[in-house]
Order: structure tokens, then sequence, then C-alpha cells
């Protein structure tokens, strides 16, 4: 038992005079380095920040050992916010300058303010910070409607999907802004589409561009299609006036399907089909038909003669 207290009071007194020790020792000033994380305020006015500037400080203190071990138990600093607009001015908000550096010194006194005032700043890394500015610009972009169709049989699409407006204002950073060829509809999926389809829908969304207006009118303009089919001439492309040539068949027949309003509007004179002099002087046995014009509004266009004989008239 008496060595037992013996063991008892030697170790207490160890715990006493570590704690005197660590007590003198926390008294006493040491230079330590600490890491605060940032936060970036007031950007110049219709600029875009383009790099990501670091997202902690780490600053060279000297203070007690005290303060030292209070700041080090604490779960987080709260974030240094940085005040760009502070440090550049008005010299970025009226020029096309791209890109500003400041030197590290130069943000001591702020940020010694907003931290406690037991740490003083002996340094800061990193000892230059950069920022490039992208500037921010308006523009038209057109729009593209991003949609996946089928359909019911016997139905198209009778021409383009559109938007309207076809295209929209898009303000963001120029750098970008001006590789940008198109804004796209949110994706869409319409199944077995038997009519024209007409939807409000968004644009697809952005972190980097704004859009005005947000939204646009979709048409998808869709119809019954019917088989037609017509008889045309073939032509002879660049054949002289003073040389006669007669074609075998002279004429061929086309078969196509177009919508049911479109099937009077077309006509045989909306399409040409030629063979080519040129090919004549090579003395072919046959000549190749071309299909040289065709209207828009048709679809699974089929030419019955793709080649035929000739005879030239001397």
């Amino acid at each position: 038992m008496k060595d037992d207290r013996r063991v008892v009071i030697f170790l207490v007194c160890i715990g006493i005079a570590t704690s005197f020790w660590f007590l003198n020792a926390l008294n006493k000033d040491y230079k330590v380095e600490l890491s605060f994380p940032v936060k970036y305020t007031n950007l110049p006015k219709n600029k875009n920040l383009a790099n990501e500037p670091p997202s902690s400080f780490i600053l060279e203190v000297n203070a007690h050992g005290f303060s030292i071990l209070r700041h080090k138990l604490s779960l987080a600093f709260s974030p240094l916010v940085f005040n760009v607009n502070q440090f550049t001015g008005k010299i970025m908000e009226n020029s096309d300058r791209s890109g500003f550096a400041i030197p590290s010194r130069r943000f001591i006194d702020p940020i010694s303010d907003q931290i406690s005032n037991e740490l003083r700043i002996n340094h800061i890394w990193p000892d230059t910070l950069y920022f490039s500015f992208d500037k921010i610009i308006e523009t038209k972009v057109k729009v593209k409607p991003n949609i996946e169709l089928s359909f019911k049989k016997q139905h198209f699409l009778n021409s383009e999907a559109r938007t309207r407006p076809d295209s929209v204002t898009v303000s963001g950073p120029k750098s970008i802004l001006d590789t940008l060829q198109f804004v796209y509809t949110k994706f869409q999926t319409y199944k077995e589409v038997d009519q024209t389809i007409q939807r409000n829908v968004s644009l697809e969304e952005s972190d980097l561009f704004d859009f005005k207006p947000k939204r646009v009118v979709l048409n998808i303009p869709v119809e019954e299609y019917t088989e037609k089919q017509l008889e045309i001439p073939i032509t002879i492309a660049g054949r002289p006036d003073s040389i006669k040539i007669n074609l075998f068949p002279a004429k061929t027949r086309l078969t196509f399907t177009t919508g049911l309003t479109s099937y009077n509007e077309i006509l045989a004179n909306d399409f040409e089909a030629s063979v080519s002099y040129a090919d004549i002087l090579k003395n072919p046995e046959r000549l190749v038909v071309s299909l040289t014009r065709q209207p828009a509004n048709i679809q699974g266009l089929n030419i019955a003669t793709t080649e035929v004989e000739y005879l030239i008239e001397k």
C-alpha cells in the first residue's frame, strides 16, 4: 500500500510540474503558420472571374502560445473576406484589361482587421494573387431544338422543327460566348407523333450564360403523308444547239412521298433529271441520269430510270 501511495504522489508531482512547464511555454511568443479559408467578394462590374484564385491563405504569424493554441483548437476559422474591387478599383471596370496581380503585402492590414489582434501577421502565402477577368458581353444566338421523335405510321416531319423566337439574347464571358454557335432547348422526347406539336419549353441551363428570354415556343410540323408519282423529261446538260441527240427512254418516272397538304402543289416542273453532254463526248454505251432539282418537302424519292441509251443525229 505504501508503494502505491508513493507512485500516486510521484505521478501527481510529475503532472503538476508538466502543467507549470506547459503554462510557462504557452506564455512565450511563437512564430507559426496558420491556414485560413478565403471568400472573394465585390468583383468588378461587367467582368467574370476566369481563373480560380487560391481557396485559402497561409499566414505566418507571431503570437502567444495561448492564442495559438486557442486558434488551433477551434473547429474552423471564419473565411477571410477578400474585397477584389478594393484592390483593383475602377481600373478593371472601365477598361478591357484582362488580368491583375496583387502583392500580398498590400492586404496584410485588411486581413489583420478580420482576425484576432492577438495574431501579428509577418507574411502571407501566396505572396502574389493573380486575377484573370473576362468581359461580360451580350449577343444574339440561334436556338436549336434538342428533340427525339418517333412517328405513327404514314406520318413524318413536314419541315424543320423551329422555335419562336428563333434567336435569344445571351450574356456571358466574351472568350466563351464568341465560340457559342447555338443555344439548345431542354431535351424533349415525343413518341408516336401524328400531329403538329407546339410547346412552351425552357432553354438548356448554363452556369456560364444568362438567356433573355429563358423560354421559347417549340414548333414541330407533322402531317400524314401519301405516295405520288410523276413523269418528267430527261434533258441533256451542256448540249450545243447545233447537235441533236435522242435519248431512249426520253422520260423517267419519279415516285416519292409527301404530305397531304402539299400533294397537289408538287408538279413535274419542280424536278429536273438530266444526262451530261460531257459524258457523251467520252462515247459510252449508256448515260447516267442524275436528278439535279427537286422540292424540299418530299421524302423517299425514287427514280425509275437511272441509265439511258442515246443516238446522235447527223
